[in-house]
């Protein structure tokens, strides 16, 4: 006994009132059929052509094989205004009608209220894993600014102590060389109590940790009324240093820009740059801020040296350690007069840090 046949205006009612968008073209590209769903929630056309895009050189054979696809994840920024990009996820089937034509018909399913959740979830992680790293690069600077107070008073003692032993040996002398001994073993627990960073040394592409240094400061950009103009390279290789250390560099310097805009009455702007040039990658950020005055481009970059704000943070020594662990540069163009701009410069050949 055959299976009882299900109506045709059955499968046409399911098909318009699923929630799944549905697609069917030919081999040509032509879209033949869209569903309400796909008309409501996305443009066919430009939707299609973003399934071609990322699927990239796949499409050609997979058309001329009419081979099937199975979850492709989609980003689609949309031409309607859609301020965000939206996220589905796609499968393709190929339905054959005869020699010289075939159907593809292209289901795609909205993810984005999910993605988002996983990116949010990622922007907290990241959150958590540079303030860890900015609090250890603190405890650097803090540790190495003691030990350089403290050098002072152990080399006026070294002096007394030697002038003292050029003339006699008493006990003044012996005081001194066991108060000297005393705080030269105190520096030296201190340098052990540097803390360690986890961060291990890999390849890391800087217009990625740009991006996610934006993202996690995004709330205090908006709420100081900053623009944005971030400009990546097309094409950045990936240099080889430590992710996080790298991360704190790059917020303490978008950090610094939003602080020193944060009286400026105009116009407040951080512009991002990256560029390549030989083997060296360039990493420009600018801002309207109040500037730094040319005597003192060398001195920022003294240990808790602070020109406006309170200061809080790692601080601009530990941007240039950062920057020197990598083998690479950091300078303020002296030629930029609406505020501040700092260039730094990584090599991209692969050295040992």
């Amino acid at each position: 006994m055959s299976a009882p046949q299900i109506p045709l205006h059955l499968f046409q009612k399911a098909v318009e009132q699923t929630q799944v968008a549905i697609l069917i073209s030919d081999l040509q590209d032509n879209i033949l059929y869209t569903n309400p769903a796909a008309k409501r929630i996305i443009s066919p056309i430009n939707f299609f052509n973003t399934i071609k895009q990322t699927l990239k050189d796949k499409w050609e054979p997979l058309r001329a094989n009419q081979e099937n696809f199975i979850d492709q994840e989609i980003r689609f920024k949309p031409d309607d205004g859609y301020y965000l990009p939206r996220w589905f996820i796609c499968s393709g089937k190929w339905y054959p009608e005869s020699e010289q034509q075939s159907y593809l018909l292209l289901t795609a399913k909205e993810i984005t209220t999910l993605k988002r959740q996983q990116e949010e979830i990622e922007t907290c992680i990241l959150r958590v894993l540079f303030a860890e790293e900015e609090l250890s690069e603190g405890m650097r600077e803090t540790l190495a600014a003691a030990i350089h107070q403290l050098q002072v008073p152990i080399n006026l003692l070294s002096a007394a102590l030697s002038l003292r032993r050029a003339n006699n040996k008493d006990n003044l002398s012996i005081a001194l060389q066991q108060t000297l001994d005393s705080i030269n073993h105190a520096v030296e627990q201190l340098r052990q109590s540097f803390p360690i960073s986890n961060s291990a040394v890999a390849p890391v592409n800087l217009n990625e940790l740009i991006r996610d240094i934006l993202t996690i400061s995004t709330q205090r950009l908006l709420a100081q009324g900053i623009t944005v103009e971030w400009q990546p390279a097309l094409v950045l290789p990936s240099i080889l240093g430590h992710f996080r250390r790298l991360g704190s560099l790059f917020k303490q310097l978008i950090d610094n820009s939003i602080e020193s805009m944060s009286d400026n009455q105009g116009h407040r702007e951080l512009r991002i740059i990256t560029t390549t040039a030989l083997e060296y990658i360039k990493v420009i950020i600018e801002d309207t801020g109040k500037g730094i005055p040319d005597h003192l481009r060398f001195k920022i970059f003294e240990p808790f040296f602070i020109i406006h704000g309170k200061g809080a943070g790692m601080g601009l020594s530990a941007v240039q350690e950062i920057v020197n662990l990598h083998a690479g540069s950091i300078q303020i163009d002296p030629n930029y007069t609406q505020g501040t701009r700092f260039i730094i410069q990584f090599p991209t050949t692969h050295k040992k840090i």
